[in-house]
């Protein structure tokens, strides 16, 4: 870790700034080396007391506290990249009214009529008709600038009138990095980290165990900890079509009255540092459940990020994760090459990809003059075509074609709309 870096990212730490303090815990208080640390969301942010989400972050890193304060800092900085500036233009028009090149809105991801038709689902049909906000983007293939659905572009952004009530608004696809490059990249990650969830979830894909591959000495260590502690882990290749490293972690405890079951999830540059992190979450989101929440007493009153995880997490909903189970007694698949560690590199490889497949990859400058004055940059990135990951148990889209193309092309069982997973999304 560079100390420039954690200069510029100290200096958002103030009262009234980004961050307004920073407090650091042990992420697991058995595991002593795995380090964590909260940043709390200053009063600074653009329309402080006009909603009540924050800007809080949140950092974990094996052995090296101070980084774990970074990621915390960077993580609040994103979420407060995602806050509308006091002076963010937005067109109000209707698809057909705007100058200059449109996103398709034909390829939105959807709810089914089935889900529609549910008078507890949050989610309406894009109306093309309908005046809405819009922002402009950048198309990363073409390089052409593009009008975008606002809401898409941010999760703070409060509908105005219900036609914006198509898109469910989640921390996917932002990142935060003194690297514009590398910050495009992370976000482009996670965009397909989220689409792996969703695919693997709603379709019960039975993934391939993770091949062979190096394990770093945090990765050893959080697997030889949770063995310890009577965790059993198991760690699956989640990579799609789209050929980036992606792992599905499922960490199961025999013995917990109250956490059986917990998943995370990550795609990265290689197989080996996707299921650092995926583990790590998952450990992480273990600690978050024993709180004294009280689970939803129906799927309409999920409201929570971590509602599903709490859910699916009580024993007696173990059943839900047997696919899982029986896909870990498979073979594995040969590992597939990885991103190269240039940011560059990487991202050129990442937009071939979607070049290929016909998906167009937005983004967004969400860089507020706070985090550019620390030399940060920050971006959304949005990708229609791949599935969205939905903690709302009666909004999956279970309409995207995407969610029954793309275990095709992987090669496996395609489920209809009445078979897919009923059980909520695990994750948080």
């Amino acid at each position: 870790m560079a100390d420039q870096q954690m200069n510029a990212l100290d200096a958002l730490v103030s009262p009234y700034g980004v961050v307004s303090v920073t407090r650091r815990y042990r992420s697991q208080g058995w595991m002593a080396d795995l380090h964590g640390c909260h940043a709390e969301g200053g009063s600074g942010r653009p329309g402080a007391g006009a909603d009540h989400h924050s800007s809080e972050g949140g950092g974990r890193s094996y052995g090296d506290p101070a980084r774990a304060r970074l990621v915390a800092i960077a993580e609040a900085a994103e979420r407060y990249s995602a806050y509308e500036p006091p002076t963010a233009e937005h067109r109000w028009a209707t698809a057909s009214g705007l100058d200059g090149p449109v996103a398709d809105v034909t390829r939105l991801p959807r709810c089914s009529a089935g889900e529609l038709a549910n008078p507890d689902c949050p989610i309406v049909p894009f109306d093309p008709d309908a005046p809405i906000r819009w922002v402009q983007g950048l198309e990363l293939v073409s390089s052409v600038r593009t009008w975008l659905p606002a809401v898409m572009s941010t999760y703070r952004l409060h509908p105005a009138v219900p036609a914006e009530r198509f898109w469910y608004q989640l921390s996917t696809g932002f990142a935060v990095h003194h690297d514009p490059t590398e910050a495009l990249v992370r976000a482009v990650l996670e965009v397909v980290e989220r689409d792996a969830i969703a695919l693997t979830w709603l379709q019960r894909i039975p993934l391939p165990p993770l091949p062979d591959i190096p394990v770093s000495p945090a990765l050893e260590e959080l697997l030889g900890a949770s063995r310890r502690h009577f965790l059993r882990t198991l760690l699956f290749d989640a990579t799609t079509d789209l050929g980036v490293p992606t792992v599905y972690c499922l960490q199961l405890s025999e013995h917990d009255r109250r956490v059986r079951h917990v998943v995370g999830c990550a795609a990265g540059r290689t197989l080996s540092a996707a299921a650092e992190k995926a583990l790590a979450e998952a450990l992480g989101v273990r600690g978050a459940l024993y709180g004294d929440a009280a689970e939803p007493a129906s799927f309409a009153a999920f409201a929570s990020i971590t509602d599903g995880a709490r859910y699916m997490a009580a024993p007696r909903r173990a059943d839900a994760f047997a696919f899982l189970h029986a896909a870990a007694e498979g073979p594995p698949r040969a590992e597939q090459p990885g991103l190269p560690a240039d940011p560059r590199a990487a991202l050129a490889v990442l937009l071939d990809r979607f070049s290929a497949l016909g998906m167009p990859v937005y983004a967004v400058d969400r860089s507020h003059c706070e985090l550019r004055s620390v030399g940060l940059s920050a971006f959304n990135v949005v990708i229609p075509d791949l599935m969205p990951m939905s903690l709302l148990p009666l909004a999956q889209f279970r309409a995207h074609p995407r969610l029954f193309q793309a275990p095709a092309a992987m090669g496996f069982t395609v489920h209809s709309e009445e078979g897919l997973n009923p059980w909520p999304q695990p994750f948080a």
